[in-house]
């Protein structure tokens, strides 16, 4: 992708938003407390039983790993949309060494969190989610911007056949 696919004001944005979420998840990730996290985390699994929905997908354990994926995603998504060189198999990667690092971080350094190989996993596949929705957009932003500039030498050929001879 070309960096004429986004605006100069949409990559502002991606990147604010990349740099807002990438400083909420270390908060989230480093707090010396899992006290946040677990307040969610029950919030949600109570609001997903009220729902209706099965004991199988409303598990405390369910969620968290969902929200672990969740929480990856729009780091190699709107990652992706910024810089076009690195494949989804990169973004995974990434993904994988910086999960191992903060759970290791949380392992060592924070005595009140719980460190999991589950929680590496599941990070990793939420950039692994990321990377492949930003692929995603990249190729509809490609095709659609590709496809105004195809159409666009046919209407000014057309026109000018339709221009009287001189």
């Amino acid at each position: 992708m070309s960096a004429h696919l986004l605006s100069r004001r949409a990559r502002t944005a991606v990147c604010a938003a990349l740099v807002a979420w990438v400083v909420l998840l270390t908060v989230v990730l480093l707090a010396p407390s899992s006290n946040g996290p677990d307040w969610v985390i029950s919030h949600l699994t109570r609001a997903l039983q009220q729902l209706g929905l099965p004991e199988v997908l409303a598990h405390p354990g369910r969620v968290e790993s969902m929200l672990n994926v969740v929480a990856f995603v729009p780091l190699s998504l709107l990652g992706s949309l910024l810089w076009t060189r690195p494949t989804w198999r990169d973004w995974t990667a990434v993904g994988f060494v910086v999960s191992f690092v903060v759970e290791v971080v949380q392992a060592v350094a924070l005595g009140a969190r719980q460190a999991t190989n589950a929680d590496v996993v599941a990070n990793t596949l939420g950039m692994l989610v990321g990377a492949l929705l930003g692929l995603l957009v990249r190729r509809l932003l490609e095709s659609r911007t590709s496809e105004g500039r195809a159409d666009l030498p046919d209407r000014q050929s057309s026109a000018e056949e339709l221009e009287p001879p001189r």
